[in-house]
């Protein structure tokens, strides 16, 4: 028995060995920004933890302590990956990326979609990884990007994602969802919209819709300058323009889950939450087509008030006829009617014969929300 406990501990030491090893011979990517430069050539970044030896090699290129900053060009994303790979002190380990930041002009390009799949081609690739479409330049957000609150990067990343997509202020896609959903599916997906605030402009917005803004205009100040805030849209092929942190929020409500849609009336502060996912219908026989939603809203509001439900269902209803009207202006069908409308077809070509994108900017849209009242 004592022979058997002995070989366990034994092999316990090796494999341990072997894996601190491994991590010393390479360096674990947590962020992936990519850029396209005036000369229309790729620009690639990633930050990695330093150990001491990368640290003592490229002490230039330390944005922060503790991370490297690394970066390489060439004619194309394979290119300047290939760049990177050759000119780095390890080798490049994909597998721990949390975060895949796109800079504005290259997410605008027709090959977007092909970008996405070459990232996911990456060895060991973390498809998990949030996609982030970056208003500017993705090196300077991801430069700016620090754990201020004094954890691993990787960490204080995952974390912040998944505090802001909860909160219903931005997508969840991640970089899986974006390869599988772009030009393939039956929904457009929607990416989280990062930017970098310079903080000159702190009035913001102000009433009811405070939160009708997009990443980099907050009205804020803090140490992190960076934001996650609102949504990159898509049409199909690329990124074609940005929703509000409030029409992202509208969006989640509509697929049955946000949590932080508050409404002032008055001065009762109402939280609105949907009592189920709204129910989506594409009327096909008509010309133009008709997309319809409808919504079953809760609305909480503190005790002794009495809240105008009929003036918040009407508030509701017109934003929501907004938001539809502001997607199909940029050909995005974020919300996902083609899901409904494709079951009208039996065969593909049928599909693509009806021409869907067409017929969904064209489309006239009704709307119908109830509001139900509940004391908190």
């Amino acid at each position: 028995m004592k022979r058997i406990f002995c070989v366990l501990m034994l092999c316990c030491l090796l494999l341990t060995g072997c894996n601190e090893r491994e991590v010393e011979e390479e360096l674990l990517v947590i962020v992936l920004a990519i850029d396209q430069t005036s000369e229309n050539r790729c620009h690639v970044a990633i930050k990695v933890p330093a150990n001491s030896s990368a640290a003592s090699s490229s002490p230039s290129n330390q944005e922060e302590p503790g991370y490297l900053l690394l970066q390489a060009e060439g004619g194309n994303f394979s290119n300047a990956v290939s760049m990177l790979n050759a000119t780095t002190p390890r080798r490049l380990n994909f597998s721990q990326v949390r975060e895949v930041v796109i800079g504005e002009a290259i997410s605008r390009q027709a090959g977007f979609i092909s970008l996405l799949q070459q990232i996911d081609a990456l060895p060991r690739f973390r498809c998990s990884a949030a996609v982030i479409i970056c208003q500017g330049d993705a090196l300077e957000f991801t430069k700016q990007q620090k754990p201020y609150v004094g954890m691993r990067l990787s960490r204080y990343a995952e974390n912040t994602l998944a505090s802001n997509a909860g909160k219903g202020f931005t997508p969840s896609t991640d970089l899986c969802a974006g390869v599988r959903d772009l030009g393939f599916g039956f929904s457009d997906p929607l990416f989280i919209l990062g930017a970098v605030n310079n903080f000159m402009d702190l009035e913001g917005q102000n009433g009811e819709k405070s939160l009708n803004t997009k990443a980099g205009s907050l009205p804020r100040k803090s140490m992190e300058a960076i934001e996650m805030f609102g949504a990159a849209a898509t049409n199909g092929i690329s990124v074609c323009g940005y929703l509000t942190g409030y029409e992202m929020a509208l969006i989640h409500l509509i697929n049955g889950h946000v949590e932080a849609l508050t409404v002032q009336q008055g001065d009762d502060a109402l939280h609105i939450t949907a009592r189920t996912p709204a129910s989506l219908s594409v009327d096909i026989s008509k010309t133009p087509i008709v997309l319809k939603v409808s919504l079953l809203c809760e609305a909480q509001y503190p005790p002794g008030s009495n809240p105008e439900l009929e003036v918040l269902r009407d508030w509701l209803r017109q934003d929501i006829l907004s938001l539809i009207s502001h997607l199909q202006s940029i050909s995005c069908d974020g919300i996902g009617f083609g899901n409904v409308a494709v079951k009208y077809f039996l065969t593909i070509p049928d599909w693509e014969a009806f021409n869907w994108r067409s017929q969904y900017i064209q489309a006239a849209v009704q709307a119908e929300v109830i509001v139900q009242g509940r004391e908190k």
